[in-house]
C-alpha cells in the first residue's frame, strides 16, 4: 500500500501522513493515532530504494569486537556482522571493524578511543571486557551515538538493543542436563579456564545460575559443589587442570561456563575419568565439535552467534533507514545440542536461524 492510499483511508493529505511516518513536523494526537492504526492494519513498508534515492545518504556503523583465530568463538558473530553489512550497504549502511586483545584492557581503550573519534552513526561493542566497556557506553551515550551490546548485557546502559543469550538461565539449564545425566552423589565441578583475570559477566551469571538450579535440588547434601578458576598462560595449567577436575576423587559432572570446554574434554579423555565424568560446556565451535561427536562432551549449550552479530547490524537498519522503534532486548534460544543433533547444525560457522 501507498502513502497516496494510506492517506486516501485516514481523509488527510500526502504531507500529513509524511510527516507521521518520518516523524517529522506537527500532528495533532487524534490523527497520529488514526494513520498509525492504519498503516500498523494495512502492515506498510516504505519503499527503501526510493528513499535512499531521494536521500542519498549513507551510515557509518563500527563494531568493536574480540579479535580471533580461524575456529575460535568470536569468528563466529563477527561473520554474521559481515553478512548483514554486506545485505543492507545497498540501503547505505557502511561498516567498519575494529577487533581489539580481549585479554588486553589498553587494546580495548585504544580501539574504543579509535571509535568515538570516527563519527560514526552507531556502534556494535562485545562487552567481554566488563569495566572498560561500560566507560565507554557513558562516552557514547554522551556523544548521542546509539549502540548495540552483543554476547555480554550491560544493565541500565542506555543501549539501542541487547541481542544475545539470558546467562542465567542458561546456567541453570546447564545444571538441569547434567543433574539429568549422573548419579545424585559426589562431586560436580565448574572449571572456568580464562586468558586473563577480566571479569566477564556472562560467564559469572552462568555460574549463578547452575548454582541456584543446584541450590533447588533435594539430593543437594550429597553433592559437594567444588568452583575452581585456571588461567591458560600458567605455567603448571595441567596439574591445576587435573586437580580441578577431580579434587575429592569422586567427581561425577563437570561444567565449564565458556566456549573453552575442550581443554577439559583433552584432558578427561586421557585421564581415569573418562567415561565415568559427564561434561556440559558452551558453544559450537570445532574443538568442542570434535569432542562432542566422541560424546566425551555429553552437551554443549548454544547462543547462536552469528545470529547475533546478524541482528546487532539489522537494528541499525531498521533505526536509522527504516525509523522503526526498536526492543531493547532480543534473547535468542538456548540450542541444547548433543552428538544425536549434532547433524542439523553448519559446524563450520553455526547456523543462522534469523529468529
Amino acid at each position: 500500500m501507498t502513502i497516496k492510499e494510506i492517506a486516501k483511508l485516514a481523509n488527510v493529505s500526502l504531507g500529513t501522513v509524511d510527516r507521521v511516518i518520518h516523524k517529522r513536523g506537527k500532528v495533532s494526537k487524534k490523527t497520529e493515532k488514526k494513520i498509525l492504526d492504519i498503516i500498523e492494519k494495512v502492515n506498510y513498508q516504505p519503499n527503501i530504494y526510493a528513499r535512499g534515492l531521494v536521500l542519498n545518504k549513507s551510515y557509518q556503523v563500527a563494531a568493536l569486537v574480540p579479535s580471533y583465530s580461524k575456529g575460535e568463538y568470536w569468528e563466529i558473530p563477527s561473520k554474521g556482522i559481515e553478512m548483514a553489512a554486506k545485505n543492507f550497504s545497498q540501503f547505505g549502511i557502511k561498516l567498519t571493524i575494529l577487533e581489539f586483545d580481549q585479554n588486553s584492557a589498553m587494546s580495548f581503550n585504544k580501539k574504543a578511543e579509535e571509535l568515538l573519534k570516527m563519527n560514526v552513526d552507531g556502534a556494535i561493542i562485545a562487552p567481554v571486557i566488563n569495566f572498560e566497556a561500560v566507560k565507554l557506553t557513558k562516552k557514547l551515550n554522551e556523544a548521542s551515538i546509539p549502540f548495540t551490546l552483543i554476547d555480554s548485557n550491560i544493565k541500565n546502559s542506555g543501549c539501542l538493543k541487547f541481542i544475545g543469550q539470558d546467562a542465567f538461565q542458561s546456567g541453570k539449564l546447564a545444571a538441569k542436563l547434567l543433574c539429568a545425566e549422573i548419579k545424585p552423589k559426589g562431586t560436580i565441578s565448574i572449571i572456568s579456564v580464562k586468558n586473563n583475570e577480566n571479569h566477564n559477566r556472562t560467564l559469572q551469571q552462568r555460574i549463578e545460575g547452575f548454582k541456584e538450579y543446584l541450590y533447588s535440588r533435594p539430593f543437594i547434601n550429597d553433592i559437594t559443589l567444588v568452583e575452581s578458576n585456571i588461567n591458560l598462560g600458567s605455567k603448571d595449567f595441567d596439574e591445576q587442570l587435573k586437580s580441578a577436575c577431580n579434587p575429592n576423587n569422586d567427581t561425577v559432572g563437570i561444567y565449564v561456563p565458556s566456549s573453552l570446554i575442550h581443554y577439559l574434554a583433552k584432558h578427561i579423555e586421557s585421564s581415569a575419568l573418562s567415561n565415568k565424568v559427564k561434561l556440559i560446556g558452551n558453544d559450537l565451535i570445532s574443538k568442542n565439535v570434535e569432542y562432542l561427536e566422541k560424546e566425551t562432551i555429553t552437551y554443549l549449550l548454544g547462543q547462536r552467534p552469528k545470529t547475533q552479530g546478524y541482528l546487532a547490524l539489522e537494528s541499525f537498519y531498521n533505526h536509522l533507514v527504516l525509523n522503526k522503534k526498536i526492543d531493547s532486548e532480543k534473547f535468542l534460544p538456548i540450542d541444547i545440542i548433543t552428538q544425536e543433533n549434532l547433524m542439523y547444525y553448519d559446524t563450520n560457522l553455526n547456523n543462522l536461524p534469523h529468529s
